[in-house]
């Protein structure tokens, strides 16, 4: 059987298709897009119930259809299980009156679709007219759903709401312009995008919680404030979620977002006004001034007028107002003040004192709108009491203040009056040691010279103890030289120890930078505070100070003792100020109590520590962490000099010897038991011996077992012996070693001779005649000619009268008529003696010499009394610059 057709175009849409010929035979070909074939003039379903299928496929296939302008309409789908079961039917209802011409025009379709096991047979009748009345009926239907979905697009983008669905899954399936215009998209750009996408992570944080009760059936909403890209502006947007829900189970959620800004506004006005009208119905109970800013007036409350014992409860301008009630000083001040406040509605702060001045008020004002009026406010309290508080604590620092400065200037005129008597003291003590015959007289003086010190270094620490409680104590960041620092710390106290009997011991252990840079003064006086300590409560054996360098950058001071020792209860309240271990203690050694309070608060301060070990019987160890940065200075003078020496030791002091081994040792020296040129010893009989063999050779002599230094009293001897002014250390080698080279440094380390130097003229400045005679005394001895004046005005006589024979000047700085910092720039402003080296001499301490910006125009800042060392290095130096000496071996 073969059923003639015409063309087969098929569809994706539908699975197959099935074609009859006219012969019998069948053919089988895929659906597509569009679809042409011949169809019979009458064409109905067999089956009512399937009109609705019918008429689906009719409108899904009407616009393919009809773009190709068929004749023929396509109404029913047959629908089946098998091709020939629809050809039976298709015969029963046609029978033979079915023509070839009406197969030649007729394509038989067939679909079979299973749909719940129903077999729907759809077949072709005729019926032409139908079709068309009922495809135009389809087509206006069409036209018609097209328009209401327009208008619905319309109406939906022209709510002032955002709208938009999304589907359990979170992707957007729904949405007008205004919602797709908050993520800056087009509608059917952002239809399909999951949230995840569109949201940042920030505001994804706060939605999420809301979105879940959403998809849980829960209606939600929240407040946003977002960025207006039209004004610039904030706006407050109202976001909702409401679940969609189909038979009890939640498909989606509907977002729908209202701009509330202007409610949000009209909600905050309306506070403000509400809390305005309770502010005006409070003002009539304040103390308050009400000012119109047109006109000026002013209107007191009822609690104003009372607080002001004013009879009237209005003013007319604001002038009138201050000129009533503000005291006559600050009556422009306070109107100008309040008059601009009113004019740009700004706040104000303001205190005045009445005209009578009985009392002072405060006044805070705000521009304000009362009863719908703007308005400026002011309220008033009466701050009198606070104010003379304050004024009463101002009165009482300004006189805590002039107290201190009294007190300052007080400790600092009695330190500079003390310190100048003690000074003459020290400087008649080096004259009397200079003139002793005697080992009695010479130990009588240098007891004298220790007490004498030790009372500068008591008013040292309580001058340094006052400055430090109130901040005002300096450190320096000088590069200084460690050995010498020793040696004159070891030289200043060997007195101390030696007038206790006790034997003072220094050990340099290890390699040691010889350079570094920090403050020297401090570090000497807290060590030297240390070793006083120990001196004072150690009656019998030997203080230790032991140095160390831990690493680059830290210092280690070690002062142990062979005293009584602390209990360990008691170590911890050492460092209270004015503090001692027992009151015991107190009673049976004294002091006062100022040492280690002041050394923990110095050491602290240049971030360091100190520890104290100590028990009962067994001595007390101090230990000082000092961190310094390494200096930069190279001695390779030296460590040439003390690498290329020999020295014989003949020491009979087993300790001191073993001592003096190690320490050559460090230093690089070779050290031998005989055939040197250079002896150690510490008997002047050894020394004697030695150097009667050996004529060049050269001795240096340590103090003897009681601590006292054993002069030779043969002239022969007196140029090749050295004498050790203290224990043995790298200082004392190395100065013993520079005066074998140079002669005037071997003669500054003997015991002065008389014979005349160099001629050099000074001019000594000083108010106090007692110390002028002792500084001249010592300078005539070294053979220096002194001219005297009593203050700088005399001074600046002499210098222009006979400044060009003048090779320096020691200027003291407090004296009347003229002080010494005057008097120097008085000199300097003359450029004959612009030059002309100035030394000042101050009687205050080492640590406030370099901090005075007025002390700059000085060469160099000297402390009084001169200390020996220092006045010959100045000799010296003048001397070599005048008429140097020639170097001549012995």
């Amino acid at each position: 059987m073969c059923l003639p057709h015409k063309k087969f175009i098929t569809t994706q849409r539908y699975p197959d298709v099935w074609g009859f010929s006219k012969n019998g035979g069948c053919v089988k070909a895929p659906i597509h897009r569009n679809m042409v074939f011949g169809v019979p003039e009458g064409i109905h379903c067999i089956h009512g119930g399937c009109r609705s299928v019918c008429r689906t496929f009719e409108l899904t296939m009407t616009t393919s259809i009809r773009s190709l302008q068929t004749r023929y309409k396509l109404i029913a789908v047959l629908l089946g299980v098998s091709p020939f079961l629809a050809y039976w039917f298709l015969e029963l209802s046609a029978g033979p009156s079915i023509s070839d011409d009406v197969w030649n025009s007729v394509a038989l379709v067939t679909l079979f679709w299973s749909l719940n096991n129903m077999l729907v047979l759809v077949y072709f009748g005729y019926g032409n007219k139908t079709i068309k009345a009922s495809l135009l009926q389809h087509e206006n239907a069409e036209k018609a759903r097209a328009k209401a979905q327009r208008d619905l697009e319309s109406l939906l983008n022209g709510v002032p709401y955002m709208l938009g669905y999304w589907d359990h899954t979170l992707h957007n399936r729904f949405s007008n312009k205004a919602y797709a215009q908050w993520f800056s998209m087009k509608p059917e750009r952002l239809l399909g995008n999951h949230i995840n996408t569109l949201l940042s992570p920030q505001r994804l944080e706060i939605a999420m919680p809301l979105i879940n009760k959403a998809l849980a059936g829960e209606p939600c909403d929240y407040l946003v404030t977002l960025k207006n890209t039209a004004n610039d502006r904030p706006s407050h947007i109202l976001v909702q979620y409401l679940p969609d829900v189909v038979g009890g189970e939640v498909k989606g959620f509907y977002t729908i977002g209202q701009d509330i800004s202007e409610k949000h506004l009209a909600k905050q006005n309306l506070i403000l006004r509400t809390k305005l009208l309770e502010l005006a119905s409070e003002i009539a109970h304040v103390a308050s001034i009400v000012i119109d800013p047109k006109t000026g007036e002013v209107q007191l409350t009822p609690e104003a007028q009372r607080l002001l014992n004013s009879p009237r409860d209005s003013f007319s301008n604001l002038g009138e107002f201050c000129q009533q009630f503000v005291c006559t000083t600050q009556q422009t001040q306070v109107e100008e003040n309040m008059r601009h406040a009113v004019q740009q509605e700004s706040s104000l702060s303001i205190e005045f004192q009445t005209s009578d001045k009985k009392a002072y008020f405060g006044c805070s004002g705000e521009s304000v709108v009362i009863q719908e009026k703007p308005s400026y406010l002011m309220c008033l309290m009466d701050i009198t009491e606070s104010t003379l508080a304050k004024t009463r604590l101002i009165e009482a620092k300004e006189k805590a203040d002039q107290l201190t400065a009294a007190k300052s200037q007080f400790v600092a005129t009695m330190s500079h009056e003390i310190r100048n008597p003690l000074h003459t003291i020290l400087g008649l003590c080096n004259l009397l040691n200079e003139q002793c015959d005697t080992d009695t007289q010479q130990d009588l003086t240098e007891k004298l010279k220790y007490c004498t010190e030790d009372l500068v270094d008591l008013l040292t620490n309580s001058l340094d103890s006052f400055r430090l409680d109130r901040g005002e104590l300096h450190f320096e960041e000088d590069e200084f030289d460690l050995w010498s620092l020793i040696y004159n710390l070891s030289t200043h106290l060997y007195g101390g120890a030696k007038n206790h009997d006790l034997e003072l011991r220094i050990e340099m252990k290890g390699s040691i930078q010889r350079h570094w840079i920090g403050d020297a003064f401090r570090i000497k006086q807290m060590v030297g505070n240390l070793i006083s300590n120990a001196c004072k409560f150690t009656e019998a054996g030997h203080i230790r100070l032991r140095v160390e360098q831990l690493s680059t950058n830290l210092l280690q001071f070690s002062v142990n003792d062979t005293g009584p020792g602390i209990p360990e209860e008691s170590v911890n309240n050492l460092f209270d100020q004015l503090a001692q271990s027992t009151p015991s203690t107190a009673r049976l050694y004294g002091g006062s109590g100022l040492g280690l309070n002041l050394v923990k608060s110095l050491v602290e301060h240049v971030g360091g520590t100190i520890q104290i070990t100590s028990s009962e019987g067994a001595g007390t160890t101090a230990t000082l962490h000092v961190p310094l940065k390494p200096g930069k200075k190279q001695n390779t003078e030296t460590l040439e000099l003390l690498t290329s020496q020999t020295i014989q030791l003949a020491v009979a002091n087993p300790q001191c010897d073993v001592h003096a081994r190690e320490m050559l040792a460090s230093m690089g020296c070779q050290c031998v038991d005989h055939g040197a040129l250079l002896m150690i010893t510490d008997r002047i009989e050894t020394a004697h011996a030695y150097l009667a063999s050996n004529t060049n050779h050269r001795a240096l002599i340590l103090p003897g077992m009681n601590g006292h230094v054993q002069t030779s009293s043969h002239p022969d001897y007196a140029n090749r012996i050295f004498l050790v002014q203290g224990p043995l250390q790298p200082a004392a080698i190395v100065k013993w070693l520079y005066s074998l080279q140079t002669p005037t440094d071997r003669k500054s380390n003997r015991p002065r001779s008389t014979e005349p130097a160099t001629e050099l003229v000074v001019l000594l400045v000083e108010d106090v005649k007692m110390t002028r005679t002792v500084i001249k005394a010592l300078l005539n001895k070294r053979g220096i000619h002194c001219i005297e004046a009593e203050n700088g005005q005399r001074a600046v006589e002499i210098i222009k009268a006979q400044g060009d024979t003048i090779d320096f000047v020691l200027m003291d700085i407090n004296m009347p008529v003229l002080n010494g910092i005057d008097a120097t720039l008085e000199i300097r402003k003359d450029y004959r003696y612009g030059n002309l080296v100035v030394y000042a001499l101050t009687g205050e301490d080492e640590s406030t010499t370099t901090h005075s910006r007025d002390w700059s125009v000085f060469d160099k800042v000297l402390s009084k009394p001169l200390k020996m060392p220092t006045l010959e290095a100045l000799l010296d130096t003048h001397r070599a610059t005048k008429a140097p000496e020639p170097y001549s071996p012995q």
